[in-house]
């Protein structure tokens, strides 16, 4: 069974697409979130769901290969090495066998490096992501990004679609992936059963309710105008310096959005405007907090007057 992800919290405001544009902007540095975790895609022998989903992630956004609708590249790491959990994820790199989450083995990587149409993907890793797979080693396998790009590497060589389907693609990781080396000991069976693991989604967005994860702003939720809270959960209507004028609350309208829900007779977008109280017949008032009076006399009256005597409405 592979590991699941880390839930988490944060706070702070700005737009959803401010959001995605400052996440395109740390595609280099390897930064992202698991929850209010930060990872980094290109550390040393880093391992975890969160890790693997957004290593994909990443070469999926670069489009330098046919898109993986399957999550195919995604399974391959759970059943190699458990998103890198498994004791021998990080062998010695001189060794035969499979290095890093997704395993790559001597063979196969050293085929990576011989092959033309291969090598025409080079510039495209190096402008994405800012690796030159010209110097990349077996030991450099250890960091999430190129074993990922390794194994893509790989599976361009061939010919054969992926398969859409779970068996059809544990049947084209055996022929295609898990082949090469004569210990390879995985069976399609066993590819089923460790992917099971992985039906339940996770999410690097998981507790922000109407926001993102930022890692340029330790893994806050970054919430979407109108919401904030640590979980971007309350309703935020904007009304400055105190929420609706102090003449309201904000809530929820019927199109879904937040908005001043005003108290009797205040009205306006942060219910910042009372009109004046009517005065009618005999007369009889209604003032301006809602409360309607009968008098009968001779004389002034007024309606509204101010603490400091000086202004008033008769």
């Amino acid at each position: 069974m592979c590991p699941f992800g880390i839930p988490g919290s944060g706070t702070t405001s700005t737009s959803k697409r401010e959001i995605q544009r400052q996440r395109r902007d740390t595609r280099h540095t390897g930064l992202a979130c698991s929850g209010a975790t930060k990872i980094d895609i290109l550390a040393e022998k880093a391992t975890g769901p969160a890790v693997v989903e957004e290593t994909v992630r990443r070469i999926e956004e670069a489009k330098i290969f046919p898109p993986d609708t399957h999550k195919f590249i995604r399974n391959i790491a759970c059943v190699e090495s458990r998103d890198g959990t498994h004791k021998n994820t990080f062998r010695d790199p001189s060794a035969t066998g499979g290095v890093g989450i997704w395993q790559m083995d001597k063979v196969a990587f050293e085929d990576l490096k011989k092959q033309d149409f291969i090598k025409k993907k080079y510039a495209d890793i190096k402008k994405h992501f800012g690796i030159d797979w010209n110097t990349v080693q077996r030991k450099d396998l250890n960091k999430p990004i190129n074993a990922a790009l390794a194994a893509r590497l790989h599976l361009f060589r061939f010919s054969a679609p992926i398969p859409k389907h779970d068996k059809g693609q544990a049947e084209y990781w055996k022929e295609y992936y898990n082949s090469n080396h004569p210990n390879a000991k995985g069976t399609v069976d066993g590819f089923l059963k460790d992917i099971k693991s992985l039906k339940e989604p996770s999410s690097q967005d998981e507790g922000c309710k109407h926001g993102l994860r930022n890692p340029s702003k330790n893994c806050k939720c970054l919430c979407e105008p109108g919401y904030k809270g640590e979980k971007c959960d309350l309703p935020d209507c904007g009304c400055q310096p105190s929420p609706c004028s102090g003449n309201g609350y904000c809530g929820i309208s019927d199109d879904g959005k937040p908005r001043c829900v005003c108290r009797y007779r205040w009205e306006g977008e942060c219910c910042e405007t009372c009109p004046p109280a009517p005065i009618f017949g005999d007369p009889h008032i209604l003032t301006i907090d809602g409360f309607e009076f009968d008098f009968f006399g001779i004389g002034t009256f007024w309606s509204c007057v101010s603490r400091a005597n000086d202004f008033g409405v008769d």
